[in-house]
């Protein structure tokens, strides 16, 4: 019991409302969503990590999503 407080609190959230409550324990980071996904994307802005880079203009993106946005710049000119 002791384990499973552990892991619903600080890891998972509470299922109190039957939703998950997942947060960011980021020093003054207050972000809170109740999906898995939008927690671990939202982590991203807090490492300065860019491994997504543009092949023709070498700019770095921490999301692949965004460098495919930003290829379009490139094919659409």
């Amino acid at each position: 019991e002791l384990l499973y407080g552990h892991l619903a609190h600080d890891h998972v959230g509470r299922k109190s409302t039957g939703n998950l409550c997942l947060s960011c324990h980021w020093d003054k980071c207050e972000v809170v969503t109740t999906k898995r996904d939008h927690i671990t994307s939202h982590l991203r802005v807090h490492v300065p990590l860019k491994p997504h880079v543009c092949e023709s203009c070498k700019k770095a993106f921490k999301r692949p999503q965004d460098l495919k946005k930003h290829e379009k710049i490139h094919t659409d000119q």
